[in-house]
């Protein structure tokens, strides 16, 4: 069985590629309380396994992209699925708070993989007019996988414990690979001639220089930065000052992760009839409201779920406006260089993401009486910078660059 580019099958391998990179995130979110309790490790420390994930996917951004534009796509996505499946049954070993955090970071240099040659292979697969509609489903699609995540990993933690949630993630990647390995066939048509440092700064250099390509993955890199800042905070907001139990927490942030579902299905609806630049103009405002609004819930005394849940639905329903368009921007602009330029708006999403959970963990250290505006105080210029950065593109970019 071969996947052919364009099929249902190939769409549905995109998907799955770039799913089980946040499905390891999201579904571990649910157990970290339970984490700090079998470890015998503070919350913050446990936040920094969440944080050091996210930096070693950052730091695997950088080198999947060039790998694949030079060696091909399916190799080097096979060894990076391979590291991924080996790092991720280690941390269901762990034993200590100090193992974990660095099992996680080679974990998510291995999870990098998928993300970064997935918006490859639907660059070599589709025509740059295409890409917006594409990467709207596909964005769609794999909002799915991690939207019911924090629900089986509530289940997984109270059904065993926290480490089921590694052997659930494992077995995924495992079955990934096989699929990989048997019906994925090589789709770079533009491989470069060498891995030559010159030649990938002069590239990274030319695509960081043009403002469309920047406006599109800086406003990608903030909103991500909200996002994961969020992901960081909620679970210790509801479960330990609110007292919900994993399973119920899994649950309740079905909502938000409806919000996200919402926005990405309004933005598949617009395609085609609003510019992706005015999509990606007006949905930093969605930020600024929500988080304005938990803000002032919270000076309120409003100590409740839906105080958080609420905005965060708000919130996430913006990001769901800009993360297809800003993809499908930023790796559509260089065909002949589509992995170079994934790895670059992949290093934005999860370095800002990182960024964001650092800025919320650090804040929630410091504390305060109002028990959400550690979040609103950290993010909110996340959410400014969203905004300034959309304005960095121009309502029609130019054609994309074939000869880079």
């Amino acid at each position: 069985m071969t996947l052919v580019p364009r099929s249902a099958g190939y769409v549905a391998l995109l998907v799955a590629l770039g799913s089980f990179g946040p499905l390891t995130m999201s579904i571990y979110t649910p157990v970290m309380p339970s984490v700090g309790t079998d470890l015998g490790a503070n919350p913050d420390s446990v936040k920094l396994t969440l944080t050091t994930y996210m930096l070693g996917f950052a730091v695997g951004q950088l080198f999947y992209g060039p790998l694949s534009d030079r060696y091909g796509r399916r190799p080097v996505l096979l060894a990076g699925l391979l590291f991924f499946t080996v790092a991720t049954f280690a941390c269901s070993f762990a034993p200590s708070i100090a193992g974990l955090i660095g099992l996680r970071v080679l974990q998510g240099l291995g999870g990098a993989s998928g993300s970064v040659i997935g918006r490859a292979l639907t660059r070599d697969a589709y025509k740059f007019h295409e890409m917006p509609l594409v990467m709207s489903w596909i964005s769609l699609g794999q909002n799915i996988a991690p939207s019911l995540a924090p629900t089986l990993g509530g289940y997984l933690g109270e059904w065993g414990t926290w480490r089921a949630t590694f052997w659930f993630v494992g077995a995924f990647a495992s079955l990934l690979t096989v699929v990989v390995l048997i019906a994925l066939r090589e789709t770079n048509k533009f491989r470069s001639e060498s891995l030559h440092l010159g030649n990938l700064l002069r590239g990274s250099r030319e695509m960081l220089g043009d403002r469309y390509f920047l406006g599109n993955v800086l406003t990608l890199g903030f909103a991500f930065a909200i996002n994961f800042g969020m992901v960081a905070g909620v679970p210790f907001i509801l479960q330990g000052a609110l007292g919900f139990s994993p399973r119920q927490f899994g649950l309740i942030v079905l909502l938000s992760v409806a919000g996200f579902t919402a926005g990405t299905f309004v933005n598949n609806r617009l395609v085609g009839r609003v510019s992706p630049v005015s999509m990606l103009r007006a949905s930093g405002w969605f930020h600024i409201a929500a988080l304005t609004v938990m803000g002032a819930l919270s000076l309120c005394s409003v100590v409740t779920w839906w105080a958080i849940i609420g905005p965060h639905m708000v919130l996430s329903f913006g990001t769901g406006m800009i993360v297809a368009n800003a993809n499908a921007g930023a790796v559509g602009q260089f065909p002949k260089l589509a992995g170079t330029a994934s790895s670059l708006a992949g290093l934005a999403q999860m370095g800002m993401g990182s960024l964001g959970t650092i800025t919320v963990a650090v804040l929630t250290l410091v504390g305060s009486r109002y028990v959400a505006m550690p979040l609103v105080i950290g993010l909110m210029p996340f959410a400014v910078l969203t905004l300034l950065s959309a304005r960095l593109l121009r309502p029609r970019p130019r054609a994309p660059k074939l000869q880079s």
